[in-house]
């Protein structure tokens, strides 16, 4: 199994292997708490054995570092919050080296409870990976993926473009109107407004400079994914029309432009770092 799926593993695809997949309730991001349920299979009929684990991620350093804390009940660690530290390594495309580091037990013999169980999930995990079908892990990382911080971006996953001939006019009215909030601004070029947990950007326009079909400005809407480049590919393979093929911008946005079938542009953007948006000329306003 490749690095990058394994790293997938032990983020956003705990139900592939691991968890109970209707118990998993996580965001991958640093910081952000993580809780499922193991569930055991009860012998000759008997109700089956659920397992609680809790956690919060540390350290996300894809795809070679994942380390999360680490807490269940009595015949786990006892409530005790522990340490888990997974270093993966790519050996080849097809095999990943995985080394464990659990810390933090309370008594040796919760310790020793844990080292037999992590050694038989270990052996077990690779089998239940072979089997994970393309779509399934698009399901998860979309499901539990979570999106990497960057300044420079509203944290929001959709997030549609307007264009208007009067930005500053189009800025204040929909502060006005809906109680938008700036949040940056490229002077002349355009402004991220946020509403709720939404965002939307106003993109200034010229309408004799590049005319929109029909005279109306042109609109695009921006769409936050875990990888652009598999998304690029699969909306080609889905008929839709390559604009833009995938780059790295000074924002720290990897971004792909595809029109549908219906003549609607879709830009695809992928947060690689949190760039402080002074670096490229943004202003926070917040």
């Amino acid at each position: 199994m490749g690095v990058d799926r394994v790293y997938d593993a032990w983020t956003c695809g705990w139900g592939l292997w691991f968890a109970h997949p209707d118990t998993v309730h996580l965001t991958c991001r640093v910081g952000a708490a993580f809780a499922f349920d193991v569930v055991v299979p009860g012998a000759a009929g008997a109700p089956a054995q659920r397992y609680p684990h809790y956690g919060r991620f540390r350290t996300l350093t894809p795809p070679s570092t994942v380390q999360f804390t680490w807490v269940s009940g009595p015949s786990g660690t006892g409530g005790v919050e522990t340490l888990v530290t997974v270093s993966l390594e790519a050996v080849d495309a097809a095999v990943t080296r995985c080394t464990l580091r659990h810390e933090g037990f309370a008594t040796a013999e919760s310790c020793d409870r844990h080292a037999s169980a992590w050694s038989g999930m270990l052996a077990a995990q690779a089998e239940h990976l072979r089997h994970v079908t393309p779509a399934a892990w698009a399901e998860v990382r979309q499901r539990f993926g979570g999106l990497p911080v960057n300044r420079s971006v509203p944290d929001s996953t959709f997030i549609p473009t307007r264009s208007y001939p009067d930005l500053d006019a189009a800025v204040q009215w929909l502060v006005e109107l809906l109680g938008c909030t700036e949040r940056l601004r490229v002077p002349g070029e355009r402004v991220q407004l946020t509403l709720g947990n939404g965002a939307v950007v106003l993109a200034a326009w010229d309408a004799t400079g590049a005319p929109a079909s029909g005279g109306r400005p042109p609109a695009t809407l921006v769409v936050r994914v875990p990888d652009v480049d598999a998304a690029w590919h699969r909306a080609v393979g889905l008929g839709f029309t390559p604009l833009t093929a995938p780059a790295t911008g000074a924002d720290g946005e990897r971004q792909a432009v595809v029109r549908d079938p219906a003549g609607h542009a879709w830009a695809l953007s992928q947060s690689m770092a949190d760039v402080d948006p002074a670096a490229w000329g943004g202003h926070l306003a917040r």
